[in-house]
C-alpha cells in the first residue's frame, strides 16, 4: 500500500521531499525522485528511525508541494491500524457482560477450562493439500492459556457452565484427569 501511495506522489509532480534526520542511521535527505525510488527499504529506514518497531509506520518526510487528501494517506491515523478482537461488551441497560457472539461461533469451551477451535483455512484449496494435511486440517487444536482467559472475559457465565448435548463428539474431552488442577476424581493408588 506505501509503495502505491509513493508512486502517487511521484506522478503528482513531487519534486524534492524535505526530511528531518533523527539520529545518525538516517540517511541523508536526497533531492532527487531517483534516489527516493531506489529502494523501498529506504521509507522503511525513515519511519522506523526512533528504533521501535512496536509503534505505528509513520513517514517524516513532508513534500514541499502537496494536498491534505495525499497527506492522510501517507501519514496513518489511529482508526486505520490492525483491529482486534479483545472486546468485552456490556449492555447499555443494566451495565452487565455481554458474549460476543464471534467467539461463541468459532471457539468451543471445555468443561475444565480450556478452548479448541478449528484450524484456519481448512477448506480452503483442498485441491492442492495432501490427505495428511486434509486430514491434520480437520483435526481441533487448544488455545493457549492468554487466549483462554481472554475469552473467558469474552463471554457470560452461561457459556462457562458445562453443557450436555445428545452424542456430543467432545464428551471425551470434557474430563482431563491426568493434571493436579483439572483433576475430578482423587488418584487410587
Amino acid at each position: 500500500m506505501l509503495r502505491t501511495v509513493a508512486s502517487v506522489a511521484i506522478r503528482q509532480g513531487l519534486h524534492a521531499i524535505r526530511t528531518q534526520p533523527v539520529n545518525r542511521l538516517v540517511p541523508k535527505p536526497a533531492t532527487d525522485i531517483g534516489a527516493l525510488t531506489r529502494s523501498f527499504s529506504t521509507l522503511l529506514r525513515i519511519g522506523n528511525a526512533s528504533g521501535s518497531l512496536r509503534t505505528p509506520f509513520t513517514i517524516t518526510a513532508q513534500p514541499a508541494n502537496i494536498n491534505s487528501t495525499l497527506q492522510s494517506t501517507l501519514v496513518p491515523s489511529v482508526q486505520s491500524q490492525q483491529p482486534s478482537r479483545t472486546v468485552i461488551k456490556f449492555s447499555m441497560v443494566k451495565g452487565k457482560r455481554k458474549s460476543v457472539k464471534p467467539v461463541i461461533k468459532r471457539f468451543k469451551r471445555l468443561d475444565w477450562g480450556g478452548w479448541i477451535r478449528t484450524m484456519s483455512g481448512r477448506h480452503k484449496h483442498m485441491w492442492k493439500k495432501s490427505a495428511a494435511r486434509k486430514r491434520r486440517l480437520r483435526q481441533h487444536v487448544m488455545v493457549n492459556l492468554q487466549q483462554a482467559h481472554l475469552l473467558d472475559k469474552m463471554v457470560t457465565k452461561y457459556w462457562k457452565r458445562p453443557k450436555h448435548y445428545i452424542n456430543d463428539p467432545y464428551e471425551p474431552y470434557h474430563t482431563r484427569e491426568e493434571l493436579r488442577e483439572t483433576r475430578r476424581k482423587p488418584v487410587q493408588y
